[in-house]
């Protein structure tokens, strides 16, 4: 459950790391971000049929620290997915987006779906979890193009080590799509 919570996370967290940015393809995160300024959500695994998405975010940055909200869907004892809202904070390194050295994991609140009487508490134990777990030294993640709009995402260590985390696709849209479990 924390494994996949935790991948959730990083998947629509939009943090980006290269091996220190000088493999051939890599764009900056901030790159990203001017380019895909008209286009700011990030939607992580695009399902054209269902028109969803694994996860979606938005990042910003101001003074070196790049926001993140992201959302995410989890299914409740019935089947029917609650969406939640992972609020991030991320270091900018060499282009690349990293879990902060301090800090204390991703601020999670209930948005809708599921259970709405069980979504707060819900995202309390999510938040309690993540918070406990918290790995400053976590992978961050790096921008390749892959197309219009779309890019993969491969996650490595600081070190610009390649991580044991498979890479990802994501896709910009102009708005966000919805989530799904």
């Amino acid at each position: 459950m924390m494994k996949n919570i935790r991948c959730a996370l990083l998947a629509t967290a939009g943090v980006w790391v290269s091996s220190m940015g000088h493999a051939q393809g890599f764009v900056s995160v901030l790159q990203v971000m001017d380019d895909m300024i008209d286009t700011p959500y990030e939607c992580a695994d695009y399902d054209p049929v269902t028109d969803s998405c694994s996860g979606v975010s938005l990042m910003y940055s101001e003074e070196g620290i790049i926001y993140n909200a992201a959302w995410f869907a989890l299914p409740d004892a019935n089947g029917d997915p609650w969406v939640f809202e992972a609020f991030s904070e991320y270091e900018f390194l060499f282009g690349w987006g990293c879990p902060p050295s301090q800090g204390q994991g991703a601020g999670i609140s209930y948005k809708s779906g599921g259970t709405p009487e069980l979504g707060a508490q819900y995202a309390e134990q999510i938040e309690a979890q993540v918070a406990a777990s918290f790995d400053p030294f976590a992978p961050c993640a790096g921008y390749y193009p892959a197309g219009p709009r779309q890019y993969v995402v491969e996650f490595r260590h600081r070190n610009g080590e390649l991580a044991d985390q498979a890479s990802i696709r994501v896709q910009f849209f102009a708005e966000p799509k919805t989530v799904r479990p």
